[in-house]
């Protein structure tokens, strides 16, 4: 099959529902997980560290479970699996979203200084499973979200692209709810969204998001 033919369509009239289901199960699943969690005297650490986690898996399975029943699931409508242009083009706008995201990280730090650390530094299976699904499963989740279900939503109302491409690294940027971040956030959701511009596809996107996740993956376990 020819790139022409992986093209996902643009035609998600089911892409807009997905999203603010997606996104309010994903907040509402989160409220419950803190509430029952005790307020943390220090960093996160053990069970406490990836149980919110679980919060994340909604962003990713009700757009994947409108895909599956409306649509003609998440390889066809938005080309989920990474192809050889994919991982390319991925992995060069990842590494351009690592190099803005230090640079305006940098700046506002001088302005803002940077919280504490609330991710242990411990290194045990849990602290791996952290970086595991920061790496692998957050892109996978919040890119069929955003780039995905959103995106495809927003291109059938016939939104310039690149109107898109600034209003999902918007909503990228405050998913993430760090004021601190929110800069550095949304000029990473613009690379990110650059690969999935560039590629019509999430694939790309995904492997951007798992590109430039892999530094922060990497800095928490060089910590311990």
């Amino acid at each position: 099959m020819d790139d022409e033919r992986q093209q996902p369509p643009t035609d998600l009239a089911w892409g807009l529902p997905a999203f603010l289901l997606g996104f309010g199960a994903y907040y509402v699943v989160s409220l419950l997980i803190l509430g029952l969690l005790r307020p943390p005297a220090g960093p996160r650490a053990g069970l406490d560290l990836v149980l919110p986690l679980i919060a994340n898996l909604f962003l990713g399975l009700v757009p994947w479970w409108f895909s599956r029943r409306r649509g003609r699931g998440v390889l066809a409508d938005f080309g989920y699996l990474p192809n050889g242009r994919d991982v390319l083009v991925g992995f060069v706008c990842g590494v351009g979203a690592v190099l803005v995201g230090i640079v305006i990280s940098l700046l506002v730090a001088q302005a803002i200084p940077p919280e504490p650390k609330s991710v242990s530094t411990q290194l045990n299976g849990w602290l791996v499973g952290y970086v595991v699904f920061l790496v692998v499963g957050a892109p996978m989740t919040e890119e069929l979200l955003v780039r995905g279900a959103l995106w495809g939503a927003l291109a059938r109302y016939g939104l310039p692209r690149f109107v898109i491409l600034a209003f999902t690294a918007l909503v990228f940027a405050f998913m993430h709810l760090d004021p601190t971040r929110l800069a550095s956030l949304f000029a990473q959701g613009l690379a990110l969204g650059a690969a999935r511009m560039a590629t019509g596809r999430v694939g790309a996107s995904m492997v951007a998001h798992a590109t430039n996740n892999l530094l922060p993956g990497i800095v928490v376990l060089a910590a311990t």
